[in-house]
């Protein structure tokens, strides 16, 4: 396991998360909003099991748009995060890939503290730390180095691994009035997970170029930085058991 699981990033109080797909100029630049909502589950005494706290995933908010400029890209967040009274409750979370290191560079210059999370192949969590703002800290009694983390590279299976792990525990819940909640869905529905049984390679894409990925995009980012630093490492192992197709519409409450 990488030690980013443990580290004291993750150790956020933040009640919302912001997720945010970067577009360029003909794409669509799309935003979720999700509030993490703990509740208790309790158990029969004569179980012998504790109450266990439960983490929902609940999606409160939705936005597509295309055609913008990467300025006004950032703003839209900025302002969006300003109306809605997140921005000191919020942990922004952004698709560091492709165009999102511009869009990132602009959202910090207008004061925003977003997270890129970069979709990678490889097998382990790495955050990119940069090479600029060096601070020190004193840890166990030593003063030691502390960087400014940049970016997290994170498998693109792992993501996947936190979406399968929500919808099949039935904790990501959805309010009735989101405007492109059926889209949500349709992504959802097209988004395919399949195995090479020749390799044992996994991959999960969409089926067809003409259905857009971008809030399963949204939602896989918000559901890994929520849900899969949380579970266990046998449940990681039993997910990766998993060795027929699967389709993550089969768990969502249509």
């Amino acid at each position: 396991m990488s030690e980013i699981y443990n580290s004291s990033l993750f150790a956020t109080s933040k009640e919302f998360i912001c997720s945010v797909d970067l577009a360029k100029k003909r794409d669509y630049t799309t935003v979720q909003i999700y509030r993490d909502t703990p509740e208790i589950k309790h158990y029969p005494r004569e179980s012998g099991r504790q109450d266990q706290i439960i983490n929902n995933m609940d999606l409160t908010y939705q936005a597509k748009v295309q055609g913008m400029r990467y300025t006004d890209q950032a703003r839209m967040v900025k302002e969006l995060l300003k109306r809605v009274n997140l921005l000191n409750n919020v942990q922004l979370l952004v698709d560091g890939t492709g165009v999102g290191e511009a869009v990132v560079d602009i959202m910090r210059e207008g004061g925003l503290m977003p997270l890129p999370i970069v979709f990678t192949g490889g097998t382990e969590v790495r955050p990119v730390y940069a090479d600029f703002g060096k601070v020190f800290s004193l840890r166990s009694g030593r003063f030691a180095g502390a960087g400014v983390i940049k970016e997290i590279h994170v498998p693109k299976e792992d993501m996947v691994h936190a979406g399968m792990i929500m919808l099949q525990q039935g904790r990501l819940r959805t309010a009735d009035n989101l405007k492109h909640l059926d889209d949500f869905k349709l992504q959802l529905s097209k988004f395919k997970g399949t195995v090479n049984e020749k390799t044992g390679h996994r991959s999960s894409n969409n089926e067809t170029d003409e259905i857009h990925d971008d809030f399963v995009v949204t939602y896989l980012m918000a559901s890994w930085w929520m849900t899969y630093r949380r579970v266990t490492v046998k449940e990681r192992q039993l997910v990766k058991q998993q060795t027929a197709s699967w389709n993550p519409y089969d768990f969502l409450d249509k």
